[in-house]
């Protein structure tokens, strides 16, 4: 989580919406230069974007809103709800619905990214994965990925898991996550380390060739 004066200025922008560089100023005891720095960083690591919004006669005003990435810096209790759901729904006896969810969600985010490369004329894997990174930076698990042209490897990094605490109550989500990458690049590809094992992300190998 941010602190100083990038806190102050995401929490206007949470409390209020939108926030224009003027009107931090007003609030945020820093020089308009410094202020504007601070906006352009934000932007730029994807957790506020620009917008502008006419509000009476003149030129519209550039104001400033926040991303999901920048949404998902504050505090919320979706994932403990969406675990307890699922918990519910075993323990009634519908543990085959949970399975449809998740295995209809992952084909939908399967069919997204599939979009997105096709949309974009990506053809060779690194042009692909570059596209892959930018959705799953959107969902915040945090990715990395090294390309290795002479060994034709491809090792993708999730350094988050925004499932973790799903995966708490269900392995569904890892098992799926491992699924997507073989549909999306290669059937061989494998998971080389886990979180829900104590690793510091999951890991996923994909030959190239």
């Amino acid at each position: 989580m941010f602190t100083g004066s990038k806190k102050e200025i995401i929490d206007l922008i949470k409390r209020r919406g939108t926030l224009s560089i003027d009107k931090a100023v007003e609030e945020i005891d820093l020089a308009k230069t410094t202020l504007r720095e601070h906006f352009l960083q934000l932007e730029r690591d994807g957790y506020v974007e620009r917008d502008y919004v006419r509000s009476g006669p003149g030129r519209p005003s550039l104001q400033y809103q926040l991303t999901s990435k920048g949404n998902s810096l504050f505090p919320s209790s979706e994932s403990k709800l969406i675990r307890n759901i699922i918990k519910y729904l075993k323990t009634k006896g519908s543990e085959q619905l949970v399975e449809d969810f998740f295995e209809d969600f992952w084909d939908q985010r399967l069919e997204e990214a599939q979009d997105r490369i096709k949309e974009s004329s990506a053809e060779d894997p690194e042009s692909k994965i570059n596209i892959l990174m930018q959705m799953l930076e959107e969902e915040g698990f945090m990715p990395e990925f090294d390309f290795d042209k002479s060994d034709e490897w491809l090792t993708v990094k999730e350094c988050n898991c925004p499932f973790s605490e799903v995966v708490k109550e269900t392995r569904l989500p890892c098992k799926l996550e491992e699924m997507f990458y073989k549909k999306l690049f290669n059937e061989n590809a494998e998971r080389t380390s886990y979180i829900a094992d104590g690793d510091y992300s999951c890991t996923y190998n994909i030959p190239t060739d």
